[in-house]
């Protein structure tokens, strides 16, 4: 008998006494929930002090204060990101978003340009540009790049109309801005 009470409790106890270890704070990658992110923060910062020329940790640090809406120490951490790994599109995808945040737009279209050239067939590298277009007055650009993600998208080659479909609901969606 308590043998059946010793198998059953021993296991739960193990788990009970073990599971505050699983939710420690330690940094995870940028796209799972943090308990608590001021430990996350520090984690990260003392990481990136042992390894300054990792790239992946400016970028979750540039993630941490992307999501804090703290855009400066963000765009701080995306440059930082880009002098040692170039290549790194996310941190340009994040980067052209906080600087276009922060009001400087054209700076953002440059980096979202160069990921067009680099990913010709993404529809929302298109729009984004686009979006950013409209920002700094360029409508006929804009049109150009909101034309190409919509072919893109939706095999729409420029002046077709339109057909509203169940699998495509969103057709002519960018349209809105210029009729």
């Amino acid at each position: 008998m308590i043998k059946k009470i010793l198998a059953f409790f021993l296991p739960m106890l193990f788990f009970i006494f073990s599971t505050p270890y699983i939710y420690s704070g330690d940094p995870p990658s940028s796209r799972m929930e943090v308990k608590n992110s001021e430990r996350y923060f520090l984690r990260l910062r003392s990481m990136r002090i042992k390894e300054p020329n990792n790239a992946e940790l400016s970028y979750e640090l540039g993630n941490y204060h992307f999501s804090l809406k703290s855009y400066d120490e963000a765009i701080k951490e995306y440059r930082r990101t880009l002098k040692i790994k170039p290549e790194h599109d996310y941190a340009k995808w994040f980067l052209s978003k906080a600087l276009m945040a922060k009001g400087y737009n054209e700076e953002a279209f440059w980096l979202v340009r160069d990921l067009i050239i680099k990913h010709k067939n993404r529809p929302e590298l298109y729009e984004y540009a686009g979006e950013i277009l409209i920002k700094l007055d360029q409508i006929n650009t804009a049109k150009e790049y909101f034309a190409k993600s919509e072919e893109l998208l939706y095999n729409k080659k420029d002046g077709e109309i339109s057909v509203k479909s169940l699998t495509k609901p969103n057709m002519g969606g960018w349209e809105k801005y210029f009729f």
